[in-house]
């Protein structure tokens, strides 16, 4: 995780004390070939989706690809299974599978917010947003880290 904590002695409580920087983001006119692809390549379960400006437009993750094979799985049987997979991989846009919303907090939500946030979405990671401008992302694996670091190190006293 890179912080963007001014101190970073200091104890994070802060969405931008704990958020990822620089953010992977993924172009809503990219194939799900090619987000699979930066998914791999980069090791995150989900990225911000941008459109041509740039700006956050929506979210996309493994879940929207799972839901969207079960989609594929119930198609027309008739075709070979291995042939449409391939074509849906290469013809389908993220735009097509994405969650057109923008969930997110602010850099200076406390952890407390964030935690919040979590609860009551449901979602693994929340875009940090800054005047509409995207400069991070925060996912629960990070706040529970965090907590777990501070669980150990209140242990070890």
């Amino acid at each position: 995780m890179t912080s963007t904590g001014s101190n970073p002695c200091s104890v994070p409580s802060t969405a931008a004390d704990i958020m990822r920087t620089p953010v992977v983001t993924v172009s809503s006119t990219a194939s799900l070939r090619e987000l699979l692809n930066l998914l791999r390549r980069t090791g995150v379960s989900g990225v911000p989706v941008v459109g041509m400006d740039q700006k956050v437009i929506g979210t996309v993750s493994v879940t929207d690809l799972m839901w969207c094979s079960d989609r594929l799985a119930a198609e027309d049987a008739d075709v070979d299974d291995s042939a449409r997979a391939v074509r849906h991989l290469d013809e389908t846009t993220v735009r097509e599978v994405m969650t057109p919303d923008v969930f997110g907090v602010g850099p200076q939500a406390s952890l407390a917010e964030v935690a919040a946030f979590f609860a009551s979405t449901g979602l693994g990671r929340a875009v940090v947003l800054d005047s509409g401008e995207l400069v991070g992302i925060v996912s629960v694996v990070d706040l529970l880290a965090l907590f777990a670091d501070r669980t150990s190190d209140a242990g070890a006293g």
